[in-house]
């Protein structure tokens, strides 16, 4: 691909965003609380536009004022944005070797997801062996309740949030095995919460059966669930029963090295 022309970057320029950005831009550590004034100082901007700006970004928490020293200092959402950002990457290094030993185990795809948003996010994948593929590339993302990966990370969510969530993502059938009754669908949560992992066949690809368990942090929190998608007609009831073990095994291997204890 060739390099992006002036006048594309030009096309894309929003002013108002722009500046916005240029506002955040004025803080690093050597920097961390500034006034009006200093804002006016470093971006040029005159000052109605930007106590304008600073107020908008004060209001969605990009930033913070003192009320006694009028100084702002970044807010908790830039904190919890590159907090969603360093547990991806986080994440993807502490699975990367498991995930390829448990496709070398299992000769399976192998998957790595996060609820981010509300949704589904796919951070890391292993391809498996055989002529179908799971159509779920890194950086994809579905209804937050989609397959195997859906079902682990919805378990462990609070019935609020559940409630929340399915309301803003009814349930769809996807295959003819999909449950999309919202009673049932809540009692396969307990019921994966209950045993630590999930196996679903047919209900996100026709002829495939998934297995999937959660991936835990030092909190103890569900942060992420690790996914193997294996051929239905490929596997007895005793093969596949050890590709239960093998992800569940990987999965604790990972939230081991994300400080996990097991308590």
């Amino acid at each position: 691909m060739g390099k992006t022309r002036p006048s594309d970057r030009t096309r894309y320029n929003v002013q108002a965003v722009q500046r916005a950005l240029d506002i955040l831009d004025c803080f690093d550590f050597d920097h961390r609380q500034l006034s009006l004034a200093d804002l006016v100082r470093i971006t040029g901007l005159n000052k109605t536009t930007a106590l304008r700006l600073a107020a908008n970004l004060e209001d969605r928490g990009y930033l913070k004022i003192d009320p006694e020293s009028a100084r702002y200092t970044l807010g908790l959402r830039l904190f919890e944005l590159g907090g969603v950002v360093f547990s991806s990457f986080s994440l993807r290094r502490a699975a990367a070797r498991h995930m390829s030993r448990l496709q070398q185990d299992t000769s399976s795809t192998v998957l790595l997801g996060a609820l981010i948003d509300g949704r589904l996010v796919y951070l890391d994948r292993r391809e498996g062996q055989g002529a179908v593929r799971i159509v779920s590339d890194i950086g994809w993302n579905r209804a937050p309740h989609y397959g195997m990966l859906g079902m682990v990370l919805m378990a462990w969510l609070p019935p609020d949030e559940v409630t929340a969530l399915l309301a803003k993502y009814p349930l769809e059938p996807v295959t003819p095995a999909t449950v999309i009754d919202p009673a049932a669908f809540r009692q396969r949560l307990a019921r994966i919460a209950l045993q630590g992992h999930v196996v679903e066949e047919g209900e996100a690809v026709e002829g495939i059966i998934g297995v999937a368990a959660p991936i835990r942090d030092y909190t103890g929190q569900v942060r992420a669930a690790l996914g193997s998608a294996v051929l239905q007609a490929q596997h007895t009831r005793a093969t596949f029963a050890r590709v239960v073990d093998a992800v569940r095994s990987a999965a604790e291997a990972i939230s081991r090295d994300l400080g996990y204890n097991g308590q």
